[in-house]
């Protein structure tokens, strides 16, 4: 009875927590949504330099041959796992 309680508890200050923090996010006061302050000018942005892509279009060899590792990483010691 007092464990179904306390995850009652946590999981009121979880969604809580997630409320407030949505609510300040998303609900600005229109005075910071206007500001226009000297901090301001001094946030300018420059483009970003485009990159050489390197890489082949449809090539897809690399995500193979992790699926494929992936894949003995996780069979092999079951495989070989001996029950004593």
């Amino acid at each position: 009875m007092m464990k179904t309680s306390h995850v009652f508890a946590i999981t009121l200050l979880c969604i809580a927590l997630v409320i407030a923090f949505v609510t300040a996010t998303f609900n600005r006061s229109p005075a910071s949504a206007l500001n226009t302050s000297e901090s301001s000018i001094f946030l300018q942005t420059t483009p970003t330099p485009a990159q050489e892509d390197l890489s082949e279009i449809g090539s897809t060899d690399g995500i193979l041959i992790m699926g494929i590792v992936i894949v003995l990483i996780v069979t092999l010691p079951l495989l070989f796992y001996k029950k004593k």
